[in-house]
């Protein structure tokens, strides 16, 4: 009953929200994130925590509530694009987002390898979505089913559709990915989820090691797909620029162990230099490094 609940509510918050100008929309969002900063107050010590175990040498603790608020705002206007997405079509995509470095990373599907997207939980990373109209080739992506409240899942899924996101389950995620690569398909991968001891290689992210998720290395190691880290930035309060970067060079030594935990940690250190650059725009509320009593 609560998850239909929750479904109807926020159905009916998509709709209320597309009724709206896309500007006064956003304001909205902002407000929403402006709340959440001051009443959530269990995120807003895990995103002050995080931020401290990043830049705590770097930046003052005004500075690092700077960055925590803003990064709530831009949490919030995320939410009101992703429900407005339904309402977009591929040329206002084009006039919203600006992209830099696309052609010379599809040159790379010449090779018939297809391509693995790092990617992570940083700006509208639901927009990359629309990608898949732009250029005319399917984008997938890994990550779990809202097993709890299917209709809301549906409703998420008929979002993501829309943008042109097909959506991989993890399990037995390293054989569908492969199989999508070798229909020079176009795969996003997450790197940036804390991930359970037994599966992780440890990497270090600012300077500190951090549990983390094999998958991305797995797969470019056994299909030889090129890894292109892309990133979607927001660029003022309606826009956003989306960034494709150079494809990162796999290490492989033959030792298989060996090469996923080196190049899962070059893999991060292009994550981490991205978000250094725009420190508010990655997600902080989510536990990045374990705690002391989960490593107990």
């Amino acid at each position: 009953m609560v998850g239909y609940f929750i479904y109807l509510l926020l159905k009916g918050f998509s709709f209320l929200i597309n009724l709206f100008p896309e500007s006064f929309a956003l304001w909205v969002g902002r407000q929403m994130g402006n709340a959440a900063y001051y009443l959530d107050w269990e995120h807003r010590n895990v995103a002050l925590q995080n931020l401290r175990i990043a830049f705590g040498r770097e930046k003052s603790e005004e500075e690092r509530r700077s960055i925590a608020k803003r990064n709530f705002q831009q949490m919030g206007m995320m939410v009101i694009e992703f429900f407005r997405i339904l309402g977009m079509d591929t040329e206002t995509y084009k006039r919203k987002v600006s992209v830099e470095g696309l052609e010379e990373a599809l040159k790379l599907l010449e090779k018939k390898k297809g391509g693995l997207l790092l990617i992570g939980h940083f700006g509208n990373w639901e927009l990359m979505g629309f990608m898949a109209k732009v250029i005319g080739n399917p984008v997938l992506a890994v990550a779990k089913p809202i097993k709890r409240n299917e209709r809301l899942y549906r409703f998420i899924t008929e979002i993501r559709d829309k943008a042109g996101l097909h959506l991989i389950s993890p399990e037995n995620a390293t054989q569908k990915v492969i199989h999508a690569l070798s229909e020079n398909r176009l795969v996003g991968i997450m790197i940036d989820q804390r991930a359970k001891r037994r599966r992780a290689v440890w990497v270090e992210f600012f300077g500190r090691k951090a549990p983390t998720t094999p998958g991305l290395a797995v797969m470019a190691i056994r299909s030889g797909a090129p890894v292109v880290p892309v990133f979607m930035i927001r660029n003022g309060f309606q826009k956003h620029r989306l960034l494709v970067k150079d494809p990162v060079e796999l290490v492989l030594t033959g030792d298989m162990e060996k090469d996923v935990e080196i190049n899962m940690q070059r893999f991060t250190r292009v994550l981490e230099s991205v978000i250094r650059e725009y420190p508010d725009q990655w997600v902080w509320i989510h536990r990045r490094w374990e705690r002391k009593r989960d490593a107990e």
